[in-house]
């Protein structure tokens, strides 16, 4: 044996660096660089984790990244839980025209990228595939600059809101066109019918149960915050394993467990919602392990494309809130802010396109080049757009 035995050994091991806190540090600093210079901090935690991850500096490699799957399941879940408490259902029995507003720019902004996608050459399930992915306006940017900015008023409560409804229409079309991708790639009729309604109607199920358990254990807890508090953060980390071990949706579980527990959550049970730092912790590696996980070699291929499927996208969304603006009650100025408020594109939309290309192979090459090559671009201009957007239309407070 060494006399130096005592002596660590080196080099150290990747795996023995614990890449979140990495991760987490450069976030943190790159977001408060940024907010300094004006900008959204949002915008620092991605460039903080582009610059960390395999396509930049290469410190965080994807076997590091992968490891850190679990933290960002649970920091989705968080951040499409909170999303859902936000979906105010009486808001939308009041005002038909918010939902009617919500299946316009929706439907237009799927057949704007589903149309020019098919003139750029792509065949017509992919060109399905990519617009249905696509319709998802990323909800951790949105809900992160309306907590920070802690924006009120009408274009930041209708982002909330088209967000949360579009990641539903999202999810469910994917869902739908599931059955396509079975019928060309693998046959069999069981899994072309079973699969979809299995995912959807599965995941609603599972939201209900958890929503019923939720108030009920508050019942129990009464109206203490720190109880409140932890007992939803467990609930949401079992939701996301439990939709993870069923083969579920972590996106349309998590967004319905929400939205059905504030719409049956008749006594007012929550306190408040608010997950405080913890949840601050996690929105941060949210971004940063999202941002480094991107395949940024892939724009070269894939820029000119994403480039028409994001303005397609913006012209689909613009044309559906513009033609229901007067009817819902909002003005032409602040219905063009809502618009580019809706231009993120992240978290939900990486999850899908990677679990197709991971599922259809055969599919997967030339979906994960236009979907990654406009996530990537709209990494750093989507919250540069909302930010922009809530802070033009006044509503932003001062900071916390």
């Amino acid at each position: 044996m060494s006399e130096l035995f005592f002596l660590p050994n080196w080099p150290v091991q990747a795996e023995q660096i614990p890449w979140y806190a990495v991760l987490l540090l450069a976030a943190l600093l790159a977001g408060e660089a940024a907010w300094r210079v004006r900008l959204p901090r949002v915008l620092g935690w991605v460039l903080a984790g582009m610059a960390l991850g395999p396509s930049g500096f290469g410190i965080v490699d994807r076997a590091a990244l992968g490891g850190l799957d679990g933290l960002l399941e649970i920091a989705m879940g968080l951040i499409l839980f909170e999303l859902g408490q936000r979906v105010d259902m009486r808001w939308l029995r009041r005002n038909p025209w918010l939902l009617a507003t919500s299946l316009l720019e929706s439907g237009l902004a799927f057949a704007a990228i589903f149309a020019v996608l098919l003139l750029v050459g792509a065949k017509p399930l992919l060109a399905a595939t990519a617009a249905a992915i696509a319709l998802a306006t990323g909800p951790a940017v949105v809900l992160t600059l309306v907590k920070q900015l802690r924006a009120q008023g009408q274009v930041s409560e209708r982002m909330l809101a088209l967000t949360s409804l579009n990641n539903a229409y999202a999810f469910v079309l994917w869902s739908l066109l599931l059955a396509w991708l079975h019928a060309e790639y693998r046959g069999g009729w069981l899994a072309v019918a079973a699969h979809p309604l299995y995912l959807i109607f599965g995941s609603l199920a599972l939201a209900a149960v958890l929503s019923a358990l939720t108030l009920a254990l508050l019942a129990l807890l009464g109206r203490r915050t720190d109880a409140q508090f932890v007992c939803l953060i467990a609930l949401v980390v079992l939701s996301v394993s439990a939709a993870s071990m069923l083969k579920l949706s972590v996106v349309l579980s998590l967004l319905a467990y929400g939205t059905l527990t504030r719409a049956f959550d008749k006594d007012r049970r929550f306190v408040s919602l608010d997950f405080g730092r913890t949840g601050q912790i996690l929105v941060m590696l949210l971004f940063g392990i999202t941002a480094a996980d991107l395949e940024l070699s892939l724009l070269p291929a894939g820029a000119a494309t994403a480039a028409a499927l994001i303005a397609a996208r913006y012209a689909g969304k613009t044309l559906g809130i513009f033609a229901l603006a007067r009817p819902s009650g909002l003005s032409l100025r602040k219905a063009s802010l809502l618009s580019l408020g809706l231009m993120p594109m992240s978290g939900v939309a990486l999850i899908m396109a990677r679990e197709t290309s991971t599922s259809y192979p055969e599919l997967g090459p030339a979906l994960v080049t236009v979907v990654l090559s406009a996530i990537a671009m709209l990494e750093l201009l989507g919250p540069l757009l909302a930010h922009f957007a809530i802070v033009r239309a006044g509503e932003a407070a001062e900071e916390i």
